[in-house]
């Protein structure tokens, strides 16, 4: 899978792991629904919920970050741990928990699994 717009998604998320891009922006590289999916099958990119797409390499990104915070952590910690925004923090947070990497203790908090 080739796409000149899929490089320079990963350029731009290499150079900021966790600032994804919003829709409009990928729009604006040629990415569509149909450019992403195909992205994602060739593990090139992670799709989230919310629209968010990162780099396959950001949730073990994340990880070290927030194992480095003093556990539990909230979501506004990992937020500015990761420097990113809420739109992108809570869908991986979420993805997290899914993997068992993370685990949400309430409704503020979160812990790493070690």
């Amino acid at each position: 899978f080739r796409s000149a717009g899929v490089a320079k998604l990963e350029a731009r998320l290499l150079a900021n792991p966790f600032l994804a891009p919003k829709a409009d922006e990928l729009a604006a590289l040629g990415l569509g629904v149909r450019e992403l999916a195909a992205a994602e099958r060739a593990k090139r990119v992670l799709r989230l919920q919310g629209g968010v797409v990162l780099l396959p390499s950001a949730p073990a990104l994340a990880l070290q970050a927030l194992a480095a915070l003093p556990q539990p952590f909230t979501t506004s910690q990992a937020r500015q741990a990761l420097g990113t925004s809420r739109r992108v923090a809570i869908p991986l947070l979420e993805h997290l928990d899914g993997l068992g990497r993370t685990r949400r203790i309430d409704d503020e908090h979160r812990e790493v699994v070690r």
